[in-house]
């Protein structure tokens, strides 16, 4: 294998530079990447001659794919000689990829610690550190070393959710109720899924286990409002039917996720989220006053509450659900 050349070498710093930038919290999307990377730079240069650069903004997810495209060309020419000046002057990385891990119970601890310094200092270093993420006593590797992760920004469900369900798919039954799994995701992932400013409550990023304790309710509570978790089951419950849900941003919590996502009934029930879908939205948007109206979201989950009683309600397909809702519903399902 011939060695990289002064030019390749300058060009891998410098596109490891970037996507070390991009991948941190706060970075900006969509990405115009005429304006990480000078012009006629080695590292334009060698992207250009994959695709033409574009003048416009792009999603940061593509750019970093095709970044990453270009550095899987380099790293096999990069290796140089030890103590190359241009490698060692730049940033450590992310590593490209990882084994799955999970968090331990010290290590849920840890990420709590973690979450509440970022919410009391916005501003400072909001990077998971590396203890929590791959140190013995905070967290253990699966044993499937073929299962791996590779770093990535999920703009909405749907993109986090289509990834992890064609990762894990060899373990999908082994994690999906495995808290520390979920936690140490969560953790892994901030980067690119938590919010710029984080509420108090913790549950959309990690999950307490519920295992031989007095919480178990409030762990599954949490886990179907992780952000990561909530969007792979709903990518691999519901699919397409649940279009409008995968589509919106992965930390929207808006009415009608939260009604979604706050109760396993509802969301384990195909029928219900898909009248919730038929009565108030329309194509990518929301109607008009569809929490509070009268036969809006919340009076629907009130009905809810009472047809259980008598009725599988949860069970029922979606238009006899719509059959047995009293007439306050029709307009919505009409407008």
């Amino acid at each position: 294998m011939r060695t990289a050349g002064p030019e390749e070498r300058q060009a891998l710093a410098d596109m490891q530079e970037v996507r070390f930038s991009l991948m941190r919290i706060g970075a900006n999307s969509p990405v115009r990447l005429r304006d990480h990377l000078e012009e006629n730079s080695p590292a334009w240069r060698i992207l250009s001659q994959l695709r033409p650069v574009p003048d416009y903004a792009m999603r940061r997810a593509v750019v970093v794919s095709w970044i990453d495209a270009a550095l899987d060309k380099l790293e096999a020419h990069a290796a140089g000689p030890p103590g190359s000046a241009a490698v060692a002057s730049t940033p450590e990385p992310q590593p490209r990829e990882t084994s799955l891990r999970f968090l331990t119970e010290a290590g849920i601890t840890r990420a709590q610690e973690f979450l509440q310094q970022v919410r009391e200092q916005p501003d400072a270093g909001r990077t998971p550190p590396k203890d929590l993420l791959y140190g013995d006593r905070c967290s253990r590797a699966l044993d499937r070393a073929d299962i791996k992760v590779a770093p990535a920004t999920f703009a909405t469900r749907r993109e986090a959710g289509e990834y992890l369900s064609r990762v894990l798919r060899p373990v999908r039954r082994r994690v999906m109720n495995h808290a520390g799994v979920w936690s140490w995701l969560g953790m892994y992932y901030f980067a690119g899924i938590a919010p710029q400013t984080l509420s108090p409550n913790n549950m959309t990023l990690i999950v307490e286990s519920g295992e031989d304790t007095s919480n178990a309710s409030r762990s599954e509570q949490q886990t179907y409002r992780h952000y990561l978790w909530g969007s792979w089951r709903l990518y691999e419950q519901h699919g397409e039917q649940a279009a409008f849900l995968l589509a919106q941003p992965i930390a929207s919590w808006d009415d009608l996720s939260q009604r979604t996502f706050g109760s396993r009934r509802i969301f384990s029930s195909k029928g219900i989220v898909q009248v919730m879908l038929r009565l108030y939205t329309a194509g990518t948007r929301k109607k008009r006053g569809y929490a509070r109206s009268p036969g809006g979201l919340r009076h629907l989950v009130r009905v809810l509450r009472q047809l259980e009683l008598t009725h599988d309600v949860y069970g029922m397909e979606p238009d006899a659900v719509l059959s047995t809702l009293p007439d306050a519903f029709r307009r919505w399902e009409a407008g």
